[in-house]
Parts: C-alpha cells; sequence; structure tokens
C-alpha cells in the first residue's frame, strides 16, 4: 500500500513533483525515476507490506527493462501467478514484481487474472507509452490533471493542485449527494481548464509519446455478454443449503487471500454481521493469531464495545477496546476535516477509528465494507423494484400515489431522469433535488452514468448503483483518504471481484432485503441469539457537537462559504437554523461546513 504520483509530457521535459503530499501515504520508503528522454517522470512513496526488504522498494523495473512501474495496493493471488511467468528467479517476494513482470510478459491481459485492490501506472520504455489503472470497482484513487503539454497523476488531488478550489458543479454534487461524482468512462483527457478528475474504476488508460489515448474497461470485459464465465461459477443449485456452502468455500478463500501479508492483519469489529463474518473466519484461518479493534466512545447513547467484546470471545481474537474521550474525538473531528482531499460529508467515523487502530501499531485491518451492498442491505433492494412496478402508470398518477403514501420518497424522485432501475436507485441517494438547488443558488447537477455493465436485473442493477453511485465515490474513497492519513491500509473482502460476480450471479430466489442470504449462510458463525439484536454501531454525537464546542469552528467555515458566493448567504443561514431546529440532519448541515473548508482553503492560498 502505497502513494504513487507522476507526469508524462507529450512534448519537452517533464520535472519531478513534490511527494511532500502523499508521503503520509508511505512513511516507510519512497524513490522516484526519470525516462531516458525525460518525458516520463514516476514517483512513489512506500507502506512496507508485502517484502520489507529492498526488493519491494518502487519504482520497480521488469528484468528484462522494459517496464518500469509504481504501484499502489495489494494482489492478493500474486503467488500463485508467478507459475504462470516465465521466470526462474525473482528478486523478492513483493506483488509489486509480480505485477511488473505479468505486464512486461502478458500485457495488460494480465489484469483480468488479478484478485486485489490496484491503482498503478506502468511506462513501456520500448513504446513510450503510459498505462494508468484501477481496480474494478475503485477500491484504490488514481487521480488525472491535464495539460496542455501532457498530464499528471496522483493517488489524492492535493498533489496534483496548488491550491483546492470548488467548482459550482462540484459544490452542487456535495449538496446532492454528499460528495463528487466519478466519470463512468473517458471520452478523452480532461481539460486543462478542468479541475483534476478521478480516473474511473475498471479502466485501463493507455497514452502514446504523441498524447494518443485509447481507454478500455477491463472489467466487466468489453463485449462480454455476461458474468457467468469465471472460474468461480455458482453451481447449478435447488437448495439454499448447496449455494450457501458454496459461497462459504469461496468466500473463506477469499479471506484466506487477503490475510497475505508480512505485518500483522487485524479486524475492524463492530456489533454487526458482516464485520463479524469477517472475524470468524479470519480467526479459524489463523488461531490465535488475528486481533480485533473496536473504538468506544463513552457517553454516547450507541455503545458496541459489550456485544463486540462477546463476538471476540466467541471467535478467540486477542481483542482490543479503544477508548477515545470527548476531547480527543474532537481533536480527531477537525483533524479529519483538514485531512479531507475531496469535500465530503462522510469519513469522521474512519478517520477516528483508523487513527486509534494505527496508533495501536496497526498497519493492515480487514472492514465488512461492501456487504450491503451486494446482500440487499440498503432500502433500494427493496424500493426500487416497488416504483419500478409502477411504470405502467402514468408519470402524474405515479408521482400522485408517491406523495400520498410515501411523501419522502416522492420528493427524492420528483426530477428523476429516466424511471429505470439505475436513476431510481441514484435517486434514493439524494438528498436535494434540482429545485432545491435552485434556491440554494446552485446550478442543477448532473445525473452520473452508470459504468458500463452486462444485463442485469433490477436487483442487479440496485448493485451496481449502490457499488458505483455510492460506495466508490463516497465510502470507498473516503475510506482510503482517512485510513492512509493514519498510515493504515484497508482491505475488503466483500469486494473481491469473485465475490461480487458470486452476489450478481446467484437466483434471486435466495436474495433478499436485509441480507438475508449472508445470515442464512452464516448463522452459525455467530453466538446464539446475538443476530437478533439490531446493529448499532459506533456512532459521535455530532449534532450535539456541532451545536456545542465545534460551533466556532462551524461558524468560521459557514461564513468562509457565504463569502466565497457558490451560495446564496440567505440560504445558508435556513439551513443552519433548519438544523438547529432539528429539522436538518446533521450530515447535510456537516456538508455545508466541509464546502466551508474548501472555500477557505481556496481564499488563504
Amino acid at each position: 500500500m502505497c502513494g504513487i504520483i507522476g507526469s508524462f509530457k507529450f512534448t519537452g521535459f517533464t520535472s519531478p513533483l513534490s511527494l511532500d503530499p502523499i508521503r503520509h501515504r508511505g512513511p516507510d520508503g519512497e524513490g522516484s525515476w526519470f525516462s531516458a528522454d525525460q518525458r516520463c517522470w514516476l514517483g512513489h512513496t512506500r507502506l512496507a507490506i508485502q517484502d520489507l526488504t529492498e526488493a519491494g522498494s518502487q519504482p520497480i523495473t521488469s528484468h528484462c527493462g522494459r517496464v518500469v512501474l509504481v504501484f499502489n495496493g495489494e494482489i492478493y493471488n500474486h503467488l500463485q501467478l508467478r507459475h504462470s511467468l516465465a521466470l526462474s528467479t525473482w528478486r523478492g517476494h513483493s506483488d509489486s514484481e509480480t505485477l511488473v513482470e505479468g505486464l512486461a510478459q502478458v500485457g495488460t491481459a494480465f489484469l483480468s487474472k488479478l484478485s486485489g485492490m490496484f491503482a498503478f501506472a506502468a511506462y513501456d520504455i520500448q513504446t513510450n507509452e503510459l498505462l494508468l489503472c484501477r481496480d474494478r470497482f475503485g477500491i484504490k484513487p488514481l487521480y488525472v490533471s491535464s495539460q496542455t503539454d501532457g498530464f499528471t497523476f496522483a493517488s489524492e488531488k492535493r498533489a496534483l493542485l496548488a491550491k483546492q478550489e470548488l467548482s459550482p458543479q462540484l459544490v452542487s454534487q456535495v449538496l446532492t449527494f454528499g460528495h463528487p461524482t466519478t466519470p463512468a468512462q473517458f471520452v478523452e483527457l480532461p481539460s486543462p481548464r478542468s479541475p483534476v478528475t478521478s480516473l474511473p474504476p475498471g479502466v485501463i488508460f493507455r497514452i502514446t509519446h504523441t498524447g494518443q489515448f485509447h481507454p478500455l474497461h477491463f472489467w466487466p470485459m468489453q463485449n462480454q455478454k455476461s458474468l457467468t464465465k469465471r472460474v468461480y461459477s455458482p453451481p447449478p443449485v435447488n437448495s439454499l443449503a448447496r449455494v450457501s456452502n458454496h459461497f462459504r468455500h469461496l468466500l473463506t478463500e477469499v479471506i484466506s487471500q487477503h490475510l497475505l501479508s508480512d505485518v500483522p492483519v487485524a479486524c475492524f469489529l463492530s456489533s454487526g454481521l458482516d464485520s463479524g463474518i469477517l472475524a470468524a473466519i479470519a480467526s479459524r484461518q489463523n488461531v490465535g493469531a488475528i486481533s480485533t479493534f473496536t473504538v468506544a466512545l463513552p457517553g454516547t447513547p450507541q455503545d458496541e464495545s459489550i456485544r463486540a467484546r462477546q463476538m471476540a470471545k466467541h471467535c478467540g481474537t486477542n481483542h482490543h477496546e479503544l477508548i477515545i474521550d470527548q476531547d480527543q474525538a474532537l481533536l480527531l473531528v477537525e483533524g479529519a476535516l483538514t485531512t479531507l482531499d475531496s469535500p465530503t460529508a462522510d469519513g469522521i467515523n474512519t478517520f477516528i477509528v483508523s487513527n486509534a487502530v494505527a496508533n495501536h501499531g496497526i498497519k493492515v485491518a480487514l472492514s465488512g465494507l461492501g456487504a450491503d451492498e451486494l446482500f440487499g442491505g440498503y432500502p433500494s433492494h427493496r424500493i426500487v423494484p416497488l416504483l419500478h412496478s409502477l411504470t405502467a402508470l402514468p408519470v402524474s398518477l405515479r408521482h400522485l400515489l408517491l406523495q400520498v403514501f410515501t411523501p419522502r420518497i416522492a420528493r427524492k424522485i420528483q426530477d428523476v431522469e429516466h424511471w429505470d432501475d439505475w436513476h431510481l436507485a441514484i435517486a434514493l441517494r439524494r438528498w436535494a433535488s434540482n429545485a432545491d438547488l435552485s434556491s440554494a443558488g446552485a446550478i442543477p447537477f448532473e445525473w452520473p452514468e452508470p459504468p458500463p455493465h452486462v444485463r442485469l436485473d433490477t436487483w442487479g442493477m440496485c448493485t451496481w448503483a449502490e457499488l458505483f453511485g455510492y460506495t466508490e465515490p463516497m465510502l470507498l474513497r473516503d475510506s482510503d483518504a482517512m485510513s492512509m492519513a493514519c498510515g493504515l491500509e484497508i482491505r475488503v473482502p466483500f469486494l473481491d471481484h469473485r465475490i461480487v460476480e458470486f452476489a450478481l450471479s446467484t437466483a434471486r430466489r435466495f436474495q433478499r432485503p436485509g441480507k438475508f442470504f449472508l445470515r442464512s449462510a452464516f448463522s452459525d458463525l455467530f453466538p446464539p441469539g446475538y443476530l437478533s439484536r439490531a446493529k448499532q454501531g459506533f456512532a459521535l454525537p455530532m449534532k450535539d457537537w456541532m451545536l456545542g464546542p465545534l460551533f466556532p469552528l462551524c461558524r468560521t467555515r459557514l461564513e468562509c462559504l457565504r463569502d466565497s458566493g457558490y451560495l446564496d448567504p440567505i440560504w445558508i443561514e435556513q439551513q443552519w437554523a433548519s438544523f438547529e431546529a432539528g429539522d436538518l440532519n446533521w450530515p447535510r448541515a456537516w456538508s455545508l461546513v466541509v464546502l466551508g473548508e474548501f472555500a477557505h482553503r481556496a481564499s488563504s492560498f
């Protein structure tokens, strides 16, 4: 796990970029490389997890000398992949060495064999071409900024910007969704006048020395008719027991691979289903060697430490309860705000948890992120099929029925562009309609398009929308930025592509809202009665803090937002008044504070 950065010029010579903005991502080492013609520069900061020796350092060059690589992520099956490569002697056992050799010997076809999370840049010395790539689901970030004679790229936006500015569309996206969106695909390099752009997930982006580019989605593979042709295909089943047994074997193998590391791997443990499954299976893989961590904030109404302790004892893990007092937490909230790489209303919990775990000497932790998206843990899997059933009715009648029976949902979808599964699922995630944006003085938001996909039914399309409309641009982006700010790598086994493909191809009679399938398949891993109680989760009393000790900070940032001119100052004050009155939830009010933080950064440059 690391930070990568680089520049590539179509004409003239490039210059090295500063490693300072990404040094927190890799405090264990750093390196850089210039091409012979001085047109390409690659930089790297290292968080040493696999092969702690010099053999794991980057940039790394293939044995034939043709390909140079900087890589951020983990390839969990890389040792198995080495058997397919024509190389008898290896420098070490790092996954970066496996990847650079695979690219040199096999080319981009090697990517379809990878199980892991990754973002990398690889330079072909023979053709003077640069290859940028991001994993299937965008677990690892990669940002691109274009100039008139070339472009730059990095693991974080801050490394590419002289100052972090807002734009009208970015403001509208944050007000609408709580986070920026990610483009579904590149049709051209970003304009030199445009802000930094995120490379879409699952994309290979090849750029020639003349400035021509060739983007290609490697997952799902273009022209692939279905997701059924894979190594791990669910067998024909006629019972829940058989499909559950198959999935348990698959998830066990995936978790086993995710434990690959030369440093200890821990598990985040809440009081819920997803992290409990990971802890139970991981502890069986490495008996007595798995540590679990629960963070508790005394005095909050939701404390999951007692139940997490019960689960840890049941699994036999080396359990740690990390207690954070209010003064510590308040400092960490302010730290999280200044750490943000993109404006988002999320990520504070991740920063606090990651900081606590990293301070305990841990570099790697497993997270249950992704299970809700795949197995019906979000409302979209329940609501969208009901909305979809109304398509035969006239539009006016649809909205009338919704306004009568579910006015909250009616507000969310009142101006939905297309009454299809993708747009309906995305609309359910909205905080504001275009009418709301207009009253705020903001411009209309642009509906995010779905990444290319294969044939999916309504359930599958809800999963797709949650993965690429919410999880990637918010949860994964924030998890990466906040955890790496603390020098911690978060691994997400549920987002292994084999698990995702399994979930998308499983017969719908086995999938029900509320993660029915997971509960059925893994209930025996938990203490009796454990899953009958609702998950509480690590919650922060943000409303009380924003109206109490964080009030001066919030007001200062709101004043910066007001002075920026992006939004109507009167509307901003109205929103805060609604928050104080209890009519606006704290994440929406916090999103204004976050926008004010970025307005402050731009004004103080």
